[in-house]
């Protein structure tokens, strides 16, 4: 799958399928397997109806790890070069967890580049208790790599996001070890550019118009459900679809469900696509 510069990086990014551009921008704060899950799960489910689009974003998967870029307004516009290398003109764009403030900001600064707008387990990090989350999970890598090094530091995350990865699959547990060990820098930079969000997303919501579909999990402890309804009540007209006993990361859990969530409202909604004036020839 294809490897190009794109907005000053090497991304990796793969296609799938014919059909209306569906964008999946996956989770995650940097490091990690990036849009790899996804691809597992909808890639050849869903080729057959949409053209599917999945990146690795900075410093994620198998993506270059660049030594700046990582605002938030940048990987908004990492988003809409890739749109631009496909020659995409309106696209579904889909964001899980840590991609739903990218997906957000395309909405909110290319509304006429979206078609729908997805949004799943996921939250806009203007309040304190989600800025507080960020803050910590940043202080911890820092202090782990200070007291043991960036080695100690890479598989204590690892160890809090997967327990008992370590000893049930040490395989993947090495791999991730050494994509975390090899992206640290923009793991860091990427919790920045969330603690960096503030209200700048929030304070916009209700200018969205387009159609949106929130999913989440009632059983999410990462991302808990309350911000998803925070979406629903911001984003005029979208709508809530919670997903009982459910935890994070609905993209792969979840993956069947999700794709009748989709599917469904794909079905209902009418997109405010631009069509040419009739010839007056």
């Amino acid at each position: 799958m294809p490897k190009e510069t794109i907005n000053g990086y090497d991304m990796h990014y793969e296609v799938h399928g014919e059909g209306q551009p569906l964008f999946m921008i996956h989770g995650g704060l940097g490091g990690g397997e990036g849009s790899a899950a996804m691809v597992e799960h909808f890639a050849a489910s869903f080729s057959n109806r949409f053209r599917m689009i999945f990146y690795d974003r900075r410093a994620a998967g198998r993506s270059e790890t660049p030594q700046d870029g990582y605002s938030m307004a940048n990987q908004v516009i990492d988003l809409r070069a890739l749109l631009q290398k496909l020659g995409v003109e309106r696209a579904h764009i889909l964001g899980s967890s840590g991609g739903g403030p990218i997906a957000l900001g395309m909405a909110l600064d290319h509304p006429e580049l979206v078609d729908t707008l997805l949004l799943i387990n996921t939250m806009s990090y203007a309040s304190q208790p989600e800025r507080a989350a960020r803050q910590t999970e940043l202080d911890n890598l820092m202090c782990n790599e200070a007291a043991h090094g960036r080695e100690g530091s890479v598989e204590r995350a690892l160890e809090f996001r997967n327990p008992g990865m370590k000893e049930n699959d040490p395989e993947r547990f090495q791999r991730l070890r050494d994509i975390n060990l090899e992206k640290f820098p923009g793991m860091v930079a990427s919790i920045h550019a969330y603690l960096d969000i503030g209200d700048s997303i929030e304070n916009r919501l209700s200018t969205l118009n387009m159609p949106t579909l929130i999913v989440h999990g009632d059983a999410d402890e990462r991302i808990p459900v309350e911000c998803a309804h925070r979406l629903h009540e911001k984003i005029s007209g979208s709508e809530l679809r919670i997903i009982p006993n459910a935890v994070h990361g609905l993209t792969s859990n979840e993956a069947p469900k999700l794709q009748e969530l989709m599917l469904d409202f794909f079905g209902r909604v009418k997109v405010a696509r631009q069509t040419p004036a009739p010839s007056t020839s």
